[in-house]
């Protein structure tokens, strides 16, 4: 073979690598980002659009180079008999149908098993899309991967938002509504500082931070869903609408004490104004329901962080074995 020849081949099968490097790192690009635009502390408008941008190019490029330790782990992790092989049964259910295409891929029967070459086939031989839009339908179902994960944590913490809602409306409080910067909206004094606790909390959280776990939790999903594999399922969907039952629960629970509190105070002044008509029951009413809250939210701190520290970890987990199907 002439060597001009041979040239223009080594440069064509470099350019080809390279676009493929290139393609997956867009798509790592994009996961990643979808977890910074919602998520606890990422996704907060307080944190400003340069710095965010900047995290997720520099943890793409950092997390691109590793996609085939990653797949190898993932193969590792279903392989529960240890026989270097994947069957049926060893496979959760929401990747059942990328097992069936790997599969078809191979040219095997629905009852095979599929070794790690097998497995790592997308990964392997990374097909760039034909076209811009199926690149965009592919791009969609990363973002939204990364997405659903920084969504259901928030969710969970907006619950303790609910429960500073409600504490206000029980003190008084709910006429000096502030600006939450975070949505864009209106917002309680009692909900904003929940929140910020509850964000605080998911900082420092032991044995893990939060953050890092989140961060954990969205790589490990390359382990068996590569790059231009991602997909949202409807058990996701449902898992989130039990996730907004959790968060109302988390909320009532957090706000509960308060409200029982405010209750017996209603109920003092109720018993004060009849026996002491000379007491004037409004003026002195919101002060002393004032100081009540303060000293009673003073001490459910314990407990509400105690339901973060609960709450937060089992959400991520949960919402990470949702997607990945790793136990």
């Amino acid at each position: 073979m002439p060597d001009h020849v041979l040239d223009n081949l080594l440069r064509n099968a470099a350019f080809v690598l390279a676009m493929k490097n290139f393609y997956a790192f867009t798509l790592v690009l994009v996961r990643m980002a979808g977890l910074m635009t919602i998520g606890p502390v990422f996704g907060q408008r307080l944190v400003p659009a340069n710095v965010r941008v900047l995290l997720v190019f520099a943890m793409a490029v950092l997390i691109t180079p590793t996609l085939a330790d990653q797949t190898e782990r993932g193969f590792r992790r279903l392989d529960a008999n240890r026989d270097g092989r994947l069957t049926r049964n060893e496979i959760p259910q929401q990747l059942q149908p990328r097992f069936d295409r790997l599969l078809d891929r191979a040219d095997k029967a629905k009852n095979d098993s599929l070794t790690e070459p097998e497995y790592r086939h997308s990964e392997i031989n990374l097909e760039i899309p034909p076209s811009l839009a199926d690149y965009a339908w592919i791009a969609v179902g990363e973002f939204a991967l990364g997405l659903v994960l920084g969504l259901g944590v928030m969710i969970i913490l907006s619950g303790l938002q609910l429960a500073g809602e409600m504490i206000d409306q029980q003190t008084g409080l709910a006429l000096g509504e502030i600006s939450n910067p975070t949505l864009e909206t209106n917002s309680s004094i009692t909900g904003q500082f929940l929140l910020l606790f509850g964000t605080t909390l998911l900082l420092v959280m032991e044995p893990i931070n939060g953050h890092l776990l989140l961060v954990g939790s969205l790589v490990e999903t390359f382990q068996t869903l590569p790059v231009g594999e991602a997909a949202i399922t409807t058990s996701t969907v449902d898992l989130l609408s039990a996730l907004v039952h959790q968060s109302l629960v988390l909320g009532i629970q957090v706000a509960a004490p308060l409200l029982a509190v405010m209750s017996l105070a209603a109920l003092t002044m109720g018993f004060l104004s009849h026996t002491v008509p000379q007491l004037n029951v409004l003026v002195i009413g919101f002060p002393v329901r004032a100081s009540i809250s303060l000293i009673v939210i003073a001490l459910m701190l314990s407990l509400t962080a105690g339901a973060v520290v609960d709450a937060v970890p089992a959400t991520i987990d949960a919402v990470r074995r949702n997607l990945s199907g790793l136990q």
